[in-house]
């Protein structure tokens, strides 16, 4: 584009006055696009000759007539090949802007019109030079450098304009070749000698992306690089060149193309899964088959179990009542001495002995009952306290015989319970057993009870004896678990005390907590609904506790 000097022929307008409005001016067109009629103004704003416009005249020629006066335009004989570009423009609405040798930039837009013709308005577009044009490019300039995109704009001789630096480090392209006037065919030249194109005659290469480039169409395309990055490009043209977007999806395609290849897994996966549930199916339904009769055989079993368990109590217990009984008298020499002082020790191992085997007979018999459903609560209003007392009292001797102190801590005002006494009592006896059992030697059990009608009442029994591990105390209330051999090899048990204190606590709609830690102590609490608590009679209006130690022989009673 050569040099011109800018020319001032008359006053200077205030374009920037928010009363200023452009010059426009209105021609129409018939459906040949022959021109009809136009303002006054419509000549003059063009700047074309009077002559030239008048009924009649093509647009075509009014169009060629700017074009020559486009002091823009450098190349002559390429005048019908703007004028294309212009029709190509105006026709999808878009407007076109010259240069009239004054400097003066005017607009053309066309519009069509529903009876065929068109409308075709001409206004006066140099206000876009008035301002701060330095300002404005400016921040153009900051707009295109902080977009996240590259963008590259060049003329319609395929010479960059500008570009983003964003640009050149997508395409990785030197800082020299985004220097405004690089040719397009350098940037192309530049990828073909590296080979981003593949193996082929260079200058081949760069000719066929140039015969494209000259055709000016919209495209979009992915690009993946040696590199093997994935750049998307958008082009698209406008009325003096083409800009170019351009964006790294190695990310997006890497995603796309894991997540095709997965579901290309998952199919083949689904087919292979359905072949082998066809397969597992049929084989299913013969499991089934054999489980229906396992199961009727093991109903049969366990029906057989109970009636041999219920027939057998009698005849087992019988003559372990006998065995207990005269070994009891045999002990104690009721009858005279024995004359041999082993005979007082094999005495007495025989009477521990069946009273073991006793109870381990009434603790296999309830489990029984409790997995058969067979146990049948009689239930009553039981006062807490008698039953604790009672069942600290039964285990008084064997606490005694560790110098183990069992210290009771009640409230005077607690709730009756309703429950099965007999089998609260139960639940106390093993629990305190097993307090006893793994106690230290002159340690202490507590027993403490709070609760009221509201909350319910919970009761929780603490010893300081060996403990229990963390790996063992998930599965203690399972039936014949025991702890490990180094902590019971000193202590006799079939296993089933905590199971069953677990099933007849659930049996009356409470639960089982047990705390414990190795080498320190364990603490149960049994927790029972407070549709259990049962208002009692006012008998002692005494606030407070009352606390109980237990003993016999030398230790104190309180």
């Amino acid at each position: 584009m050569g040099k011109h000097k800018v020319t001032q022929a008359g006053p200077p307008v205030d374009y920037t006055s928010p009363l200023y409005l452009p010059k426009q001016a209105v021609a129409f067109f018939d459906d040949d696009h022959n021109l009809i009629g136009s303002d006054n103004d419509f000549q003059k704003l063009l700047g074309v000759p009077k002559d030239s416009v008048k009924g009649g005249t093509s647009l075509n020629d009014i169009l060629l007539r700017c074009i020559c006066s486009d002091v823009r335009v450098n190349a002559k004989g390429a005048e019908a090949e703007i004028l294309d570009e212009w029709l190509y423009f105006m026709g999808i609405g878009q407007a076109i802007v010259f240069q009239k040798p004054s400097l003066e930039l005017t607009q053309i837009r066309m519009n069509k019109l529903s009876s065929g013709g068109a409308s075709v308005l001409v206004s006066d577009a140099s206000s876009c030079l008035v301002g701060d044009v330095i300002a404005i490019a400016g921040q153009l300039k900051t707009v295109v450098e902080n977009i996240t995109q590259g963008i590259s704009l060049f003329d319609r001789n395929c010479k960059l304009v500008l570009c983003n630096k964003r640009f050149l480090e997508l395409m990785d392209f030197p800082e020299e070749l985004g220097k405004p006037g690089t040719s397009m065919a350098d940037l192309f030249r530049y990828n073909a000698e590296r080979g981003e194109y593949g193996p082929g005659n260079i200058d081949q290469q760069v000719h066929e992306r140039m015969e494209l480039a000259y055709k000016f169409e919209p495209h979009h395309l992915e690009r993946t690089r040696t590199d093997g990055t994935v750049v998307e490009v958008c082009g698209n043209p406008l009325q003096d060149g083409f800009v170019t977007t351009y964006n790294d999806i190695t990310v997006q395609k890497r995603v796309a193309e894991a997540l095709e290849e997965a579901n290309l897994g998952l199919e083949h996966r689904v087919k292979q899964r359905t072949a082998e549930l066809q397969t597992e199916l049929q084989t299913r339904i013969k499991t089934e088959e054999r489980l229906r009769s396992a199961v009727s055989k093991e109903q049969l079993a366990s029906r057989s179990k109970n009636e041999f368990l219920a027939n057998m109590s009698h005849e087992l217990r019988t003559p372990l009542n006998c065995i207990i009984g005269f070994s009891e008298l045999l002990k104690n020499e009721s009858f005279g001495p024995l004359g041999q002082e082993r005979y007082k020790d094999y005495c007495f191992d025989i009477n521990n002995a069946g009273v073991h085997l006793l109870e381990v007979l009434n603790d296999l018999l309830d489990v029984s009952k409790l997995e058969s459903g067979d146990m049948d609560l009689v239930e009553t209003e039981v006062d807490l306290s008698t039953v604790i007392e009672s069942s600290v009292a039964m285990l008084s001797n064997k606490a005694d015989s560790h110098n183990i102190s069992l210290i009771t801590e009640l409230p005077s005002d607690l709730p009756y319970l309703y429950a099965d006494a007999r089998r609260i009592k139960q639940v106390l006896i093993n629990l305190l057993s097993n307090a006893v059992k793994f106690s230290r030697e002159e340690g202490d059990v507590v027993i403490t009870v709070s609760g009221n009608k509201r909350d319910g009442i919970s009761l929780s029994i603490a010893d300081k004896g060996i403990g229990i591990s963390k790996e063992d105390l998930p599965k203690v209330m399972d039936p014949f678990h025991q702890v490990s051999e180094a902590l019971t090899r000193n202590h006799e048990g079939s296993g089933l005390g905590l199971h069953i204190v677990k099933s007849l606590i659930e049996l009356h709609g409470g639960r089982v907590v047990i705390n414990s830690e190795l080498g320190v102590g364990t603490n149960v609490c049994v927790h029972f609904p407070r549709e259990r608590s049962v208002d009692r009679a006012p008998v002692n209006k005494t606030k407070g506790s009352k606390s109980t130690e237990i003993s016999l022989g030398n230790r104190p009673l309180h």
